[in-house]
């Protein structure tokens, strides 16, 4: 093989092992229908000990699957409400 049909086989080749690590998606993110670790799955009538957090269930629970996820406030109640509550979907923090 000539030198230029060897550069055009290896920058071919390195374009292909470019674009198959762009074309791949990023999973680093909590998937759909879970909670992140420091969260706990919960049902409208498992967070009758927070009648707020059963008042916005539905507001919260945006994939309406019947879950959402809750974590107690660590220094407690904090304006009235027991803890933090978010969908059980992909969320930003753990």
């Amino acid at each position: 093989m000539n030198r230029i049909a060897v550069a055009v086989v290896g920058a071919t080749t390195l374009v292909a092992m470019i674009s198959a690590v762009l074309v791949t998606p990023a999973t680093a993110a909590t998937p759909t229908g879970t909670c992140t670790k420091s969260y706990s799955a919960y049902t409208e009538s498992e967070l009758a000990f927070d009648p707020a957090a059963q008042a916005i269930f539905t507001v919260i629970d945006a994939n309406g699957n019947g879950i959402i996820c809750f974590k107690y406030y660590p220094n407690g109640p904090h304006a009235g409400h027991a803890g933090n509550l978010v969908d059980d979907k992909a969320a930003p923090h753990e």
